[in-house]
């Protein structure tokens, strides 16, 4: 009697395929509810930048006399005291429209955000996995370099108008402006770093399950003795 044959798998001289199983669809759905989120968010700043110059064009005066009148028949203390408000007042003035450029550009690449986050959520919701996470890098991408434009714009005009003729003038602002922008860039890193570090885990746990054959090195491909 011939002893039984061995299993052909065996004979094969190869172990069972590998299967790890597929990967959990909610990684990408969450990062999709993530950049939903983000989206809505970046909604607020289109609208602050929009919104913002047209409300202090209409609230904020330009002339101080319109606050103010002159004091034609005052003191001449009184008409000193209306000289250095009026001079405080044009530099807030002035302040505030480079600072109402600084809003149009945040509206602008905040725009640019919400269009790539509006077309990176359903594609991400539906499984698409290497289109999504392009436009998840797109996205931090322009995040980045608008955040980068943003401090750069914000390092010449300053985090703090000038004041001349007052007191404040006397006031040492160089401390406040000098953390304000270690501050910003420090948000600008750290965040990003974040973004990434969630694209990053996400493109890990959602990659693809892979079968392949692992020969065996014990059990070499030839054919069963009788």
């Amino acid at each position: 009697m011939h002893p039984p044959s061995r299993p052909t798998m065996a004979m094969a001289g190869a172990e069972a395929p590998y299967d790890p199983g597929e990967p959990s669809p909610w990684w990408l759905k969450g990062l999709a509810i993530f950049m939903a989120l983000l989206t809505v968010y970046m909604l607020f700043g289109v609208a602050s930048g929009i919104l913002s110059p047209v409300l202090v064009d209409r609230l904020m005066p330009d002339d101080y006399a319109d606050i103010e009148p002159y004091p034609e028949d005052g003191t001449e203390e009184e008409k000193a005291n209306w000289e250095e408000n009026k001079e405080w007042w044009d530099s807030m003035v002035e302040y505030t429209d480079e600072m109402m450029g600084v809003m149009e550009f945040s509206a602008l690449y905040s725009g640019l955000l919400v269009i790539i986050g509006v077309f990176c959520v359903p594609v991400l919701w539906r499984g698409d996995r290497e289109l999504g996470i392009k436009l998840v890098g797109a996205w931090i991408g322009v995040n980045l370099l608008g955040g980068i434009g943003l401090m750069w714009m914000m390092s010449k005009i300053g985090f703090m108008p000038e004041f001349v003729g007052s007191e404040a003038e006397a006031v040492d602002l160089e401390f406040f402006e000098t953390f304000s922008l270690i501050a910003g860039w420090g948000q600008i890193i750290i965040c990003n770093i974040c973004f990434l570090g969630i694209l990053g885990l996400v493109a890990s746990k959602s990659k693809p399950a892979t079968s392949f054959d692992i020969p065996s090195g014990f059990r070499p491909n030839e054919p069963p003795k009788s």
